[in-house]
């Protein structure tokens, strides 16, 4: 795992603004790419949609937000995005949310010292 982009990375998220449609496309997809990155490392599968849920399953990110980031990600992650200004209202309430658990939780992953 490349601990110095993964901190580049967990910068991006904290910058993204997360009540404009294009700040919320960047954090999704940022956010997806980390959990990617993560699961690939640990060489466990990797599920469509469910990016969220599998790294809770391997308790790399709280359970709790597995779904809803996962719903948000199919919502936000595609080339498609919402423009329904309550549908984007919502969605940035529950971003924020999301946003709130998870960065604090991959600002924790440091790079373990060689004794």
């Amino acid at each position: 795992m490349d601990f110095d982009k993964l901190a580049k990375d967990v910068a991006k998220l904290e910058q993204a603004k997360l009540d404009t449609p294009d700040g919320m496309k960047a954090f999704v997809t940022t956010a997806r790419d980390i959990l990617t990155a993560f699961l690939k490392d640990r060489k466990e599968q990797i599920r469509p949609g469910k990016i969220f849920t599998n790294a809770a399953e391997k308790q790399i990110i709280p359970t709790d937000i597995a779904a809803r980031a996962d719903a948000l990600l199919v919502r936000w992650g595609g080339s498609v995005t919402p423009t329904d200004p309550k549908a984007v209202a919502d969605d940035a309430a529950k971003l924020m949310d999301v946003a709130a658990k998870l960065i604090p939780v991959l600002k924790a992953y440091k790079k373990e010292e060689s004794p």
